[in-house]
């Protein structure tokens, strides 16, 4: 069994590609019901609830593009989460937060990040 690396890495939106992606993250979770009744004998019962998704990817600002400029807080964009050729997630999500990071002190590259969230189903990668 061969270990993955995160070498061939990516993210696309809406099919094109982003920016200088140097890392991404993907979060699910399900939000459980939680209840307590005279049949749970003072003690609380969940039952499982729907599934939502998070995430961030992380990004090197080109020097041709205003910095944050190809994704924007507030838009809905499907996101390619390229884990390698074979494996991908397809999430649509609506971007939460994009920042901006300007290393003055040990010069290095203009660096940025997306935060964004799910708006509906999302394909996972098939497993092999």
């Amino acid at each position: 069994m061969s270990i993955l690396t995160g070498k061939h890495g990516n993210v696309l939106a809406n099919g094109q590609p982003l920016a200088e992606i140097t890392l991404w993250t993907f979060k699910t979770t399900r939000k459980h019901v939680a209840f307590s009744s005279s049949a749970t004998g003072g003690f609380r019962r969940r039952l499982p609830g729907v599934r939502e998704g998070s995430g961030r990817f992380n990004f090197v600002v080109a020097s041709s593009q205003a910095a944050g400029a190809a994704i924007q807080e507030g838009i809905d964009v499907t996101l390619t989460l390229i884990i390698d050729r074979q494996r991908q997630y397809v999430v649509p999500a609506v971007i939460d937060v994009v920042a901006v990071e300007t290393d003055i002190s040990g010069g290095g590259p203009v660096i940025g990040w997306a935060e964004f969230s799910t708006t509906g189903a999302w394909t996972e990668p098939e497993s092999e």
